[in-house]
């Protein structure tokens, strides 16, 4: 008797807990971070409304090595979203719920368990041309479970900061590049494309393929090119217009220019092609052949920030002679795009 008593007693300071705790305790949590972003709040808003750029710059992958992302058909704007699955973490999902350019982005989190909440950022102006940026999780905890925040507060707070602290980082070095011109390390530089005319064997191939495609072809152009004594008037080029990596398949050419002599090297397979003169922009990439795509991936995030629509054809020239330089590391390939539309102005 003496034992259901004190049983009944633990109780009832358990719900006491829970009532007056709840009852003093919120039921709204909020918790944010800050930063001053020296880049202006288009920039900084275009990144935080592409999905595909938080594989980049979110702290995730330096908290859970195994976390891994799977994003939706939209990926940018309200309705795009992600799932995510980790090796200790049920997963879940976030989608865009709002977008107000340049200003405000707020989004549904959805763990696996059932709980959730909304991730946002608001962008505001700050001194000589920064922009406060606040990237913050809010959620709600009926009453009276609010209550048992007396104990997970400090943690709570301390998971946050781990996330905001180097998420918010990561988004400031990206953004403070581009707005210098820098994205994912490259430098973006304008040019005004002249034009050239490329003897070139153009096929659809596999992606793996493409070093075994160089092989043949550029030896079999440049022993037309010697037959007819004809000199080439540029590096040896990569044209590409067409690049499908979920099938893995690429439109491309094995391309070599050539003078106003070209002409009498075209036969069978090798076509003269002219590329005509454009605007364009370039990357100076240098390392192994197989580690391009990151120039790529940084031309395509400039693209988006500048509201410019890439044309095709996109060409690589391998300006080193990997015959004479061992070292990978000094391959220089300039990576060039082509565009007609003007390259608008910051907002």
């Amino acid at each position: 008797m003496k034992v259901l008593k004190i049983l009944g007693l633990l109780l009832l300071l358990v719900i006491a807990f829970f009532l007056i705790g709840g009852a003093i305790q919120p039921t709204h949590f909020e918790y944010t971070g800050t930063t001053s972003i020296d880049a202006p709040k288009k920039i900084i808003f275009e990144k935080i409304n592409d999905l595909r750029t938080w594989e980049e710059w979110g702290p995730w992958k330096g908290l859970d090595s195994t976390i891994a992302l799977t994003f939706g058909d939209k990926t940018k704007g309200v309705g795009a979203s992600y799932t995510w699955t980790a090796k200790d973490d049920k997963g879940g999902k976030m989608t865009i719920t709002e977008a107000t350019p340049y200003t405000s982005q707020k989004g549904k989190v959805e763990f696996a368990d059932g709980y959730g909440g909304d991730s946002f950022f608001k962008l505001e102006d700050g001194p000589n041309g920064t922009t406060k940026t606040t990237w913050g999780y809010a959620w709600d905890v009926p009453y009276p479970f609010n209550a048992i925040a007396v104990f997970t507060g400090g943690k709570t707070k301390k998971d946050m900061d781990s996330m905001f602290t180097p998420g918010l980082a990561n988004l400031k070095k990206m953004c403070e590049e581009a707005n210098q011109g820098m994205y994912r390390g490259y430098r973006v530089k304008n040019m005004e494309y002249p034009g050239a005319s490329y003897l070139m064997i153009r096929d659809k191939i596999k992606i793996a393929g493409i070093q075994q495609f160089y092989e043949t072809n550029f030896g079999a152009i440049m022993g037309a090119m010697a037959a007819k004594g004809i000199e080439m008037a540029g590096f040896p080029c990569g044209v590409f217009y067409e690049w499908d990596e979920e099938k893995g398949m690429t439109d491309m050419a094995a391309a070599i220019p050539v003078g106003d002599k070209g002409a009498s090297a075209a036969k069978g397979n090798i076509k003269l092609v002219e590329v005509p003169a454009s605007k364009g922009l370039f990357i100076d990439y240098y390392g192994p052949y197989e580690g391009s795509g990151e120039a790529h991936l940084a031309m395509e995030e400039y693209g988006k920030d500048k509201g410019i629509t890439f044309k095709t054809p996109v060409i690589e020239a391998y300006a080193s002679d990997p015959s004479t330089e061992p070292d990978t590391a000094r391959w220089l390939t300039k990576v060039y795009y082509f565009y007609d539309s003007p390259i608008a102005e910051d907002q």
